[in-house]
């Protein structure tokens, strides 16, 4: 095994063998480890090193070859998937230096190489292949014209030749979004004249069967499809009830509102089912109820938190006054659970149970942080944590056991995604933290009504520090909140609070290594950076 202290060790070999009958040799014995372990995609990095280790234990002699290994593992595992993917859906993508790097007639724009057949190289054999099989043909040094075509929606996945450096630098974006892709080292690593072993490329173009594949969750028509189930209409009918006090509820409930909830439901019971945006009045029903529930909670923590404002509008105690906020967040949290008991779902005793739990879990995290408030003391970085994940994993761990249930998934699935929605709560309220110490000056509620990690770690290393905030503030020094801000020693406290925020992102993505479902486990990876974006 290659890994010291849970990181990767990076200084593998690089070699890479010259010859194509060595080059299959080494295939062979990877499809045949592959074929053991079933690799089911997409791989996090670790879990490549961990392969690889693993292989080179049994065939001390591959230790030259470590790099070249991880990028066959991983092509092993996604084979399957890419197989399964249309020709016309797939991008080539090529390396400049395959040209003949003195008399290549090509002129070059801001879509790569423009190939003129001359034979001078392999570029134009491999261009006509992949263009009678109707691929995407790019030839560049980067990769935002393969980006741009994904993003489309032109394409599924990508077949890439280049050098193993290359590769390497490219490996964590294809991870991050989960990227179905193959990579085909090219036998020299100096950026001139470089030669690809043409049987293994041939290969792997014309890899087709028929699978279950269905291609990638669409999360941009299933938010489409959930943004219609919110209007005034759809609402009221649901709710079954119409005076004042519903009007309020359903103009909140239609107010501004990333709605991932209630997406990530329908998304996971797509990946599980295998329909797509397919739903009938029970699933509209439970997709309603978790954004209720998170409504609710919004009403109550604005309160709490004596925040002003919601969505750049004022919150909604302010738009009305307390007891009235609070009536309506109590009444969206009996639509809520109205909304479950009316759905006719066959599995509606599990159902209520995950809500049920999700809403005692929260309202314990909510609880000990008002009964921090009265302590006027700094909670340790412990209790920060425990209190993150009570108030933000039962949010997202309702939406994604709702979807998994319904798709009748198993024990071991409700169990992995249970882990998971723990570890992504964690992140998501490190991820929000550290966005307030990212603004211009630090709000008048800091500290005082809202827990904060930074200023935990800050307090931690820096007490005299925080002591300062708490007397300038004290005593009504404006300059503080941005001053503060620019402390050394908040960065530092800033920065150590981004470390935890990464590692509670690998620990979510951590979690689903024994999905057997690589659909489930494509959305779920992709999921991590669009709840939890990487911080700029």
């Amino acid at each position: 095994m290659i890994v010291r202290n849970n990181q990767p060790n990076i200084s593998f070999g690089n070699d890479l063998p010259q010859h194509p009958e060595k080059l299959k040799q080494i295939r062979d014995l990877i499809r045949d480890y592959a074929a053991e372990c079933e690799l089911i995609p997409p791989l996090q990095e670790e879990e490549v090193i961990f392969h690889s280790g693993e292989l080179i234990s049994k065939h001390p002699e591959l230790f030259l070859y470590q790099k070249l290994l991880a990028v066959m593992i991983n092509n092993y595992a996604w084979s399957h998937i890419v197989a399964g993917i249309p020709f016309n859906r797939r991008i080539l993508l090529l390396p400049k230096c395959i040209s003949h790097s003195t008399q290549c007639p090509a002129k070059y724009d801001e879509l790569g190489l423009l190939c003129e057949q001359c034979g001078r190289c392999d570029l134009a054999e491999i261009i006509s292949q992949a263009d009678e099989l109707a691929y995407h043909t790019i030839v560049t040094e980067g990769t935002t014209s393969a980006s741009l075509l994904l993003s489309s929606g032109q394409v599924e996945c990508v077949i890439g030749v280049g050098c193993l450096h290359s590769f390497e630098r490219s490996f964590p974006l294809a991870v991050k979004e989960a990227v179905p892709s193959l990579a085909i080292p090219l036998y020299n690593n100096d950026c001139k004249d470089s030669k690809v072993d043409k049987i293994w490329l041939d290969e792997v173009l014309s890899m087709r069967s028929e699978t279950n594949w269905k291609g990638w969750i669409d999360l941009d028509s299933i938010k489409s499809v959930v943004k219609d189930w919110f209007s005034t209409a759809q609402l009221k009918s649901l709710f079954g009830q119409d005076d004042d006090t519903v009007d309020i509820a359903v103009r909140w409930m239609e107010t501004d509102g990333k709605r991932w909830r209630p997406i990530i439901m329908l998304a996971v019971f797509d990946a599980l089912s295998g329909e797509n945006c397919e739903y009938d009045e029970t699933i509209k029903k439970l997709a309603v109820s978790i954004e209720c529930f998170h409504k609710a909670s919004l009403i109550h923590d604005d309160i709490a938190d004596e925040d002003d404002e919601r969505y750049g509008k004022p919150a909604l105690h302010k738009e009305y006054n307390i007891p009235v906020a609070l009536n309506v967040g109590d009444l969206l949290l009996g639509f809520g659970y109205q909304l479950i008991a009316e759905s006719e779902a066959k599995h509606i005793r599990k159902l209520l149970k995950i809500a049920v739990y999700g809403h005692r879990d929260l309202s314990l995290g909510q609880g000990e942080e008002l009964l921090w408030r009265n302590n006027k003391r700094l909670l340790t970085k412990e209790e920060i944590l425990r209190i993150f994940s009570n108030k933000t994993s039962p949010a997202f761990e309702v939406a994604l056991q709702f979807g998994a249930i319904l798709a009748d998934a198993d024990e071991a699935v409700l169990n992995i995604i249970s882990e998971y929605s723990k570890a992504l709560g964690i992140a998501y309220q490190i991820n929000d933290d550290l966005d307030d110490f990212k603004q211009k000056r630090i709000v008048s509620g800091f500290n005082t009504v809202q827990p904060s990690l930074v200023s935990t770690l800050l307090n931690q290393k820096h007490p005299e520090k925080m002591q300062e905030w708490f007397e300038r503030t004290k005593n009504g020094d404006e300059s503080i909140t941005t001053e503060f801000l620019q402390w050394p020693e908040t960065k530092q406290a800033m920065k150590e609070a981004e470390e935890m925020l990464n590692i509670y992102k690998r620990n979510a993505l951590k979690a689903l290594r024994s999905l057997i479902n690589p659909t489930l486990k494509i959305l779920l990876t992709r999921l991590v950076n669009r709840i939890v974006p990487e911080n700029q």
